[in-house]
């Protein structure tokens, strides 16, 4: 590990290092067609090629062609994760410091990286409902819907009820605390198209038909209200629907939930 951390540290010096081993990654095998990129000086791209061929990172398999090792690869890949953390994290960096990010599971599920294109909407003095205006839009004119909900908005409720049809499937996460406080309810409304299962959650997720939305409790583990991460990017689609997946995995089905607080009180 201390190896490939120097490495990534040695290529990162380097821009000129960085974008002639992303562009070898990326196919451009020839050295011309390095040079066309306009990725650094002549000089600087030659000396690129040595430095990283010498470090192991790239060899070439045939006179003036390029390729990457498998350190290469991995190397390449990380320095990328690294250079999209920083640029998902500049977006806005006042949502980042004041929001916890450890609710979420583990970085193999989902990685702040994959938020790289997202933007934050939050309410303002003059539009204090435009973060919930805009997640009920999108639960409105999605077919689908696959919902984390660490409480209870009966908007967000709404919306998704409405926009329930025979053309797409929803499931809907709940926090076990709003499914203890909707048992005290006289009747729960259940819709037969909705699978609902039950976790121990903190963060909220709406992942819809193209999109992506995400909504961090504060560092005081509070719910936050007023703001929402957006990402319209298949990227961002693709890895909300993985974390959904993993949290789905390990939920409860209601039935069996509300078993279990039966076998508790007996």
């Amino acid at each position: 590990m201390e190896q490939h951390q120097s490495l990534i540290k040695y290529v990162l010096r380097s821009g000129a290092r960085t974008a002639v081993l992303q562009a070898i990654v990326d196919g451009d095998e020839t050295t011309q067609a390095l040079l066309n990129r306009n990725l650094a000086s002549e000089s600087a791209v030659y000396n690129a090629l040595t430095e990283l061929e010498n470090r192991g990172l790239i060899y070439s398999p045939r006179a003036k062609r390029w390729a990457p090792t498998g350190t290469g690869s991995v190397v390449c890949d990380l320095v990328r994760e690294q250079r999209e953390t920083e640029q998902a994290l500049a977006i806005d960096a006042d949502y980042w410091q004041r929001h916890d990010t450890a609710a979420l599971p583990s970085t193999d599920v989902f990685r702040i990286a994959d938020l790289v294109d997202a933007t934050v909407v939050r309410a303002t003095d003059t539009r204090p409902s435009q973060a919930v205006r805009e997640i009920e839009r999108r639960l409105e004119t999605t077919t689908s819907a696959s919902v984390i909900a660490p409480i209870f908005n009966e908007r967000f409720s709404d919306a998704l009820l409405d926009g329930l049809d025979d053309s797409g499937k929803s499931r809907l996460i709940l926090g076990t605390n709003v499914l203890d406080s909707l048992l005290e309810e006289p009747s729960i409304p259940m819709n037969d198209e909705l699978e609902v299962r039950v976790a121990n959650v903190s963060f909220a997720l709406t992942v819809t038909d193209d999109s992506l939305l995400l909504s961090l409790p504060l560092l005081d583990g509070s719910y936050d209200a007023g703001t929402e991460l957006i990402a319209d990017s298949e990227r961002a689609h693709r890895r909300g629907t993985k974390l959904f997946e993993h949290v789905w995995n390990d939920a409860e089905p209601v039935a069996d939930y509300i078993e279990s607080l039966d076998d508790t009180v007996a």
